[in-house]
């Protein structure tokens, strides 16, 4: 494999290379055969709830038949609070004709547990829905069968049940209307930048400076990279989670202002959760540079007691978090996420760090709520298509409150995985979690090492395993220190276990 004409380690971000090896692994086992440790894709090895999709799967039926307007029902839309003792019926006629007996009676206890369950949350979240309110914006204008548009300030449901998610696993009061509704955390980590550079304020301008960890997920380095903004780096030690603590007064004191520091925790590529001591310091150095926090925390609630940031008063009052559904939910396609930025946070921001950088705009959230749009240079174009589809919308919400259940499984299981693949390899396993790095230089052997990266990667892959090249996630004055051309990342909720343990001796066999 010739790093010319197929990619360049050094060069081709990540999230392209391992399609080409992913290629080569399907034109030599065949797709059914595939392995595929390389991008976040838990739907490989896990899926959806099953009882969230089946009850999905009624809600779709029931928008079919109450939008119908061919048939003698009027929409949905024009139906009145007093027919929902005649709308309950409809729904539980429906249930028995479609479904066996017992399948139609969980059917319609999952009914009763899911709208019980909306009108709370939307009480507690001062929306204030009975049961009609909840069934009216659920299936007017056929919204579920993605009937209408998405709405651009959201959707006041799963807004709700989002706010009350995230107010237990912080355990802080979210309300509703502090988050922004986006198309899972890619979208989210666009607008915010989006919003914060030249497209929008400048507030991050060629020759700025921020501070991340190295790794860090690579597309927040070829972000910076392309605008000419300054990145200094925190290292972390890629397969042990470990930091210099004396780095950290050397952040605080350092004579060029830190605009922002970019967060993500747990850290994608690692897997590891950075403890209480790590952001107390990131607070700190925060304090010291008035500078904006970003967080990334989309793998949060897979590590049990795991804190954000924000339960750091010094770091709460000016953070952006940046969250989604697509992972915990093992369903990557629902591109369900939210940018939360609490009202406290948004007043602190506004007034003491952005400042004169918002003479257009009322605030950061509303600078944020526009940025999302996807119009390039033109803030606030397009907001129509800007929230989040009907169908996804559903899919959510019976997630969120049907499948809870499966998530405690989930992470069991995925703790079980990362055993057996790093026991497989012969590597210690340090408590990283959903993903792993490691270098082919800890297991290959002498006959092997002689082989470029390119080699080893095309080995691995045509015996079926696809592996991510990790170079790049490092930042670059990282890879001047070190070589890190031989590491690579996995992906570990992506197989079954059998095949995690499969995958790993693969690995082995290929490097010895």
């Amino acid at each position: 494999m010739s790093k010319h004409n197929i990619f360049d380690i050094d060069q081709t971000p990540p999230f392209m290379a391992f399609r080409v090896l992913r290629d080569v692994a399907r034109q030599n086992v065949g797709e059914s055969a595939v392995l595929d440790l390389s991008q976040g894709e838990p739907g490989y090895g896990f899926a959806p709830s099953a009882r969230a999709r089946r009850f999905f799967a009624f809600l779709m039926q029931l928008d079919a038949e109450l939008n119908n307007h061919f048939n003698e029902r009027p929409l949905f839309a024009y139906r009145h609070e007093s027919e929902l003792e005649t709308i309950e019926k409809e729904v539980r006629d429906l249930a028995f004709n479609t479904y066996q007996k017992p399948i139609a009676e969980e059917v319609c206890k999952d009914w009763d547990i899911f709208f019980a369950e909306l009108v709370k949350i939307t009480q507690s979240q001062n929306l204030n829905y009975g049961r009609f309110e909840v069934l009216y914006e659920l299936f007017k204008y056929a919204n579920l069968s993605g009937g209408r548009y998405p709405q651009p300030h959201g959707n006041d449901l799963l807004a709700a049940v989002s706010a009350d998610e995230y107010s237990k696993s912080l355990d802080l009061e979210v309300k509703h209307d502090e988050l922004i509704q986006v198309l899972g955390a890619s979208h989210g980590i666009g607008t915010v930048f989006k919003a914060l550079g030249k497209e929008a304020i400048s507030y991050l301008s060629a020759g700025d400076h921020v501070l991340m960890t190295s790794p860090v997920y690579a597309p927040y380095n070829l972000l910076f990279e392309q605008r000419g903004v300054k990145v200094h780096s925190l290292p972390i030690d890629p397969q042990t989670g470990y930091f210099d603590p004396a780095l950290i007064e050397g952040f605080k004191n350092q004579k060029e202002r830190l605009k922002c520091i970019v967060l993500i925790d747990p850290n994608n590529p690692t897997g590891f959760a950075g403890s209480d001591s790590f952001l107390e310091a990131i607070a700190d150095i925060a304090e010291a540079h008035n500078a904006l926090i970003v967080t990334d925390e989309v793998y949060r609630r897979f590590f049990r007691g795991k804190k954000s940031i924000l339960s750091h008063p010094k770091a709460r009052k000016r953070t952006i978090m940046i969250d989604s559904l697509s992972k915990i939910e093992r369903a990557t396609g629902l591109r369900v996420g939210d940018i939360y930025i609490s009202k406290s946070a948004n007043r602190f921001i506004s007034e003491n760090i952005l400042g004169s950088y918002l003479a257009d705009y009322t605030d950061i959230f509303e600078l944020m709520r526009l940025a999302k749009s996807p119009s390039g240079k033109n803030i606030g174009l397009f907001q129509h298509i800007t929230g989040i589809p009907g169908p996804s919308v559903g899919l959510a919400l019976a997630e969120l409150i049907l499948g809870r259940d499966e998530r405690e499984k989930t992470t069991d299981l995925m703790i079980e995985k990362m055993h057996a693949f790093y026991d497989t390899l012969g590597l210690d396993y340090n408590h990283n979690l959903y993903y792993g790095m490691f270098s082919f230089r800890d297991i290959e052997s002498e006959a092997v090492s002689r082989l470029s990266i390119y080699e080893k990667l095309e080995r691995i892959a045509r015996s079926g395993v696809v592996l991510m090249p990790a170079n790049l996630f490092f930042a670059p004055s990282d890879r001047e220190h070190y070589d890190r051309s031989h590491m690579v990342r996995v992906s570990l909720p992506n197989l079954s276990l059998e095949n995690t343990k499969k995958a790993a001796q693969v690995i082995r066999d290929e490097l010895q």
